[in-house]
């Protein structure tokens, strides 16, 4: 009874961090842009104007999203990025969100290489899955198989899910491809795939 609750209770703190998280960085940093340029305004327009903030982040992204698509905004980028990645703590962070960003959202590279079927949580029951990558040499090598790590997605909600490490020979490859799996995956089974 008490194991189930806690249970429970830690299923939703997994839920609701990554979400109240990412709320939090939004809030601070709509607040740091508020509180840098809240002054000057009042002082050159006389009056407080809320939500300022908010309308001067999206402005900044904008600029920095039509500076970032030239030549010399790209220059300018890679240097502020050069002396990010020096900072020993930031770098960390900095590299991490920028391969998942880079992963999930630039279309050169693919997130989901393939669709293929795993037996998952068990043998005998079988879930869909996408190829990620190769797994890691010492992975591999430490298991004397030829491994492969691979994405599984959760239903309907497909951004989340588990990441497994697998052999090669344990995944079967089906001939749908990642855009009718995640059909598949988001309606619970209701949209099937047509034969190929």
């Amino acid at each position: 009874m008490l194991r189930g609750i806690r249970n429970i209770f830690i299923t939703g703190f997994l839920v609701i961090l990554p979400i109240a998280g990412s709320l939090y960085i939004m809030y601070l940093f709509f607040s740091f842009i508020e509180n840098l340029f809240d002054a000057p305004l009042k002082g050159l327009l006389g009056i407080e104007v809320p939500g300022v903030g908010v309308i001067l982040t999206f402005t900044i992204i904008f600029v920095i999203g039509i500076i970032a698509r030239n030549y010399f905004g790209k220059r300018i980028l890679h240097f502020t990025e050069k002396i990010i990645i020096k900072i020993p703590l930031v770098k960390t962070f900095y590299i991490s969100i920028k391969q998942i960003v880079d992963t999930l959202f630039l279309k050169k590279n693919e997130a989901f290489k393939k669709a293929v079927l795993v037996e998952y949580p068990k043998y005998g029951i079988y879930t869909v899955g996408f190829i990620t990558s190769e797994a890691p040499k010492e992975i591999s090598e430490k298991t004397k198989e030829e491994c492969i790590s691979l994405f599984i997605p959760t239903t309907p909600n497909p951004t989340s899910g588990m990441f497994i490490i697998v052999p090669r020979s344990k995944i079967v490859y089906l001939d749908m491809d990642v855009e009718e799996a995640i059909k598949l995956i988001v309606s619970g089974g209701l949209v099937t795939p047509e034969m190929k």
